[in-house]
């Protein structure tokens, strides 16, 4: 095939793009990140992806204590309508494609922009985006969700069906792969699980819909997926995930035409705290097998900031992570071309292999269930991420800059230069003292008496959506939705942070000579608990007893299940940027309990001036993407349990 004969052909002085340039973006309060919005969009980004800070994921308004330190840290603080549309001020929603990351809170974040639109006067069915509405990984992998199983399913569907009759044109949920690799899946386990929990849903869904409402639904189903650096095998990944749905939808469905949708962040797992220069060019590898194939390329991308294991990306880190996507788009003309991989031998095999696995995986959740298949997912997930970590500190896989080619390359700062993030401590006052005043001014009178119409219907299991927009409209929060729903149905769940996984990988860590008695949790509103898993394990293993101090902790709770279960460690993870509030609450309530001897030890995304501020202020080692050997990290705690024990 000639050049001429390959090339699609160009037309017009600018060719549609092939698919939305995004990045995720959001912090501080609504005014902050609207800026960073019209900032991005100025430097080419072409659809909004909306990062909610951790109390608005978990259902808090900023004055909840549980939400201290944690107030638009990792994402933007919403509680209600108004919020929601100083968020959105100059950008009009009849024209943007706007992704929203939300998922147990996902009806009213939904209810307050459809809200907003109503005020802009844009119909419902001019809006177009997403909800990402997915708590099935949420529970496995992410960790915000609230409800119980059965009641977040619920939820979840109805969005989905309210949004199909309403809102046509809105992608009602992404059922996301995504966070099933980032958790130690590979490629037939990524999409093996987001299809298994779509079927879950569509199943649920085809016995409350017409035929022609459910064809609908089926077509509105989108995917967030991962690219990871394994470029072939990634490749094949993506161009079996374009096969093997529209190839479900027929078969289990009887449906024709559906066409696989998807946006697609690459692997935040492959980023390293070393050398992070080196992460410039993996992002840039890894965005490529979601847009190499023509036949198999991602609607929507976003690429994250390369210091992503050090901190929260900052303003030019963002504009780094555009222009590495419009390189990929504009210059490398890759989308130049028919499907170069078609009839490839080596391709079409692995292709083949991975969705047949995967329809597999698929088929055995439908089997499972829903809450069934959460448990075995977990399992899964755990077995998969120790083997990962086994290998890596074996050497079986070369990481460059962690096992490989050691050394920091000092090309740029790792201590990102940000200089517009606000002053964190003067943004949550100034948020609580918000939301308290917006409860004193709004009409209290019309905010009960719609609270009370989502109370009897999430209670009578009647539909929540229709009340959810009352409520959104009379002035209600994002905290008072969620107590409503908790209070009407079974209350928060707490996912077990241990599984049962009785083949997991035997890991190499040192043995204990002494009884350790350490607690393990998680403090703050972060649900990432694949690292405190694995260290779980880990220590458990090196004999040590492990006390699971639970799942979004207070610092008054983690020091009450210390005192109660005799440690010598308390060990608590925060990846959100609350650490130091967490720490300095921790060795303030020990001191006050008479219990200084027990030592507090934090791990997750800390910065290094942060690290030797928590060891000036008292903390007794902290552990950071850095500190990958599992090992090392097991031998230093055994270190603090034995001087203590």
């Amino acid at each position: 095939m000639s050049e001429a004969d390959g090339k699609k052909e160009k037309s017009g002085s600018r060719k549609r793009e092939p698919w939305i340039i995004r990045t995720y973006a959001g912090f501080g309060d609504a005014r902050q990140a609207n800026q960073r919005f019209h900032q991005n969009l100025k430097q080419g980004q072409r659809g909004l992806s909306i990062a909610f800070d951790l109390p608005t994921q978990n259902g808090y308004d900023p004055d909840a204590e549980v939400a201290r330190g944690e107030v638009g840290k990792a994402g933007v603080s919403i509680c209600h309508w108004r919020d929601m549309e100083q968020l959105l001020e100059g950008i009009p929603l009849g024209s943007i494609n706007t992704s929203m990351t939300i998922n147990a809170t996902a009806p009213f974040i939904l209810a307050l922009y459809l809200v907003v639109a109503e005020q802009q006067n844009v119909p419902w069915t001019e809006l177009r985006g997403t909800t990402q509405n997915d708590l099935m990984k949420e529970f496995v992998a992410r960790g915000t969700s609230i409800f119980q199983p059965e009641v977040s399913f619920r939820l979840s569907t109805e969005l989905i069906r309210f949004a199909v009759e309403h809102v046509p044109n809105w992608n009602p949920i992404n059922c996301c792969g995504y966070h099933y690799m980032e958790s130690g899946a590979g490629p037939a386990e990524e999409i093996g699980y987001a299809f298994g929990n779509a079927m879950l849903i569509l199943d649920a869904l085809r016995k409350q819909l017409s035929p022609e409402a459910f064809t609908l639904t089926v077509k509105r189903i989108s995917f967030f997926i991962n690219s990871g650096i394994e470029l072939v095998p990634e490749i094949c990944k993506i161009r079996a995930y374009f096969r093997l749905w529209p190839e479900l939808c027929r078969s289990e469905y009887g449906i024709e035409g559906v066409a696989f949708r998807a946006g697609c962040q690459v692997r935040s797992l492959t980023l390293t705290e070393q050398q992070p220069e080196v992460n410039i060019v993996r992002i840039a590898y890894e965005a490529l097998p979601v847009v190499i194939s023509a036949n198999a390329r991602v609607s929507a991308l976003q690429l994250p900031g390369f210091r992503e294991a050090i901190a929260l990306p900052d303003q030019a880190e963002q504009q780094l992570s555009l222009r590495i996507q419009q390189v990929l788009m504009h210059e490398t003309e890759v989308t130049s071309y028919g499907d170069i991989f078609e009839g490839s031998r080596v391709i079409e095999e692995l292709t083949a292999q991975t969705a047949a696995r995967a329809r597999e995986i698929a088929m055995r959740m439908r089997e499972d269930g829903y809450a069934r298949s959460i448990s075995n997912i977990a399992s899964e997930l755990t077995r998969l991420l120790s083997e990962r970590h086994r290998k890596l500190e074996a050497g079986e896989i070369t990481q460059v800059g962690v096992n490989a080619f050691t050394g920091e390359i000092g090309l740029v700062p790792t201590t990102p230069q940000v200089s517009e993030e606000p002053d964190y401590a003067a943004l949550e006052k100034e948020r609580i003292d918000s939301i308290r005043r917006w409860r004193e001014t709004r009409d209290n009178r019309a905010a009960a008496d719609a609270r009370e119409k989502l109370r009897r219907a999430a209670a009578e299991g009647g539909d929540v959506m229709q009340p959810t927009l009352e409520f959104a409209r009379a002035g209600g929060t994002v905290g008072e939705w969620t107590s409503t729903i908790e209070s009407a149905t079974r209350g928060r769940y707490t996912p077990p942070i241990l599984d049962s996984a009785p083949d997991a990988v035997p890991l190499d860590v040192p043995r204990a000579k002494r009884k350790i008695r350490i607690a393990l949790g998680k403090a703050g509103l972060d649900g990432h608990i694949n690292a405190v898993k694995l260290l779980a394990r880990a220590c458990m293993q090196a004999g040590m007893e492990v006390v699971l101090a639970g799942f979004k902790q207070t610092p008054t709770q983690m020091v009450e299940t210390a005192l109660q279960e005799d440690v010598n460690i308390i060990a608590v993870s925060s990846l959100a940027g609350a650490h130091m509030t967490i720490a300095r609450e921790t060795l303030e309530l020990l001191k006050r309990r008479d219990a200084s001897d027990v030592k507090l030890v934090l791990g997750g995304i800390i910065p290094e001036e942060d690290r030797k501020a928590l060891l000036n202020m008292g903390v007794k080692a902290v552990f950071t993407p850095r500190d990958s050997n599992l090992g090392a990290i097991v031998r230093r705690l055994i270190e603090l349990g034995e001087a203590s024990a």
